[in-house]
């Protein structure tokens, strides 16, 4: 998609769209909207629609950047216990490794 073709309050509104369906704990789609609209937002002259485009890639940075840490500590403290081999570990594993005594 090239965003030279679209006027600046289409701009918004896309950029808007993919602010709110990352609500919906979608942090790729922040990621998204946030590497689309960077050099919209910060590498460009300010006017009305930018400091808008602007708000919500800041947004969506931080939405992306909080689950990137949520996800990241969940996976580290799931693979520590796992390591200890504890019980609940193994019920949200899907795969079990089956060996022969």
């Amino acid at each position: 998609m090239h965003l030279d073709k679209l006027s600046d309050v289409e701009r918004v509104n896309l950029c808007k769209r993919y602010f709110l369906i990352g609500i919906f704990c979608l942090p790729f789609v922040w990621l998204t909207n946030f590497v689309w609209f960077f050099t919209e937002a910060f590498c460009k002259p300010l006017t009305v629609h930018r400091t808008q485009i602007r708000r919500y890639v800041i947004a969506s940075g931080i939405g992306s950047l909080f689950w990137l840490v949520v996800f990241l500590t969940w996976e580290t403290v799931f693979q520590y216990y796992r390591a200890q081999g504890l019980v609940w570990t193994d019920y949200l594993t899907f795969v079990f490794p089956k060996g022969r005594i």
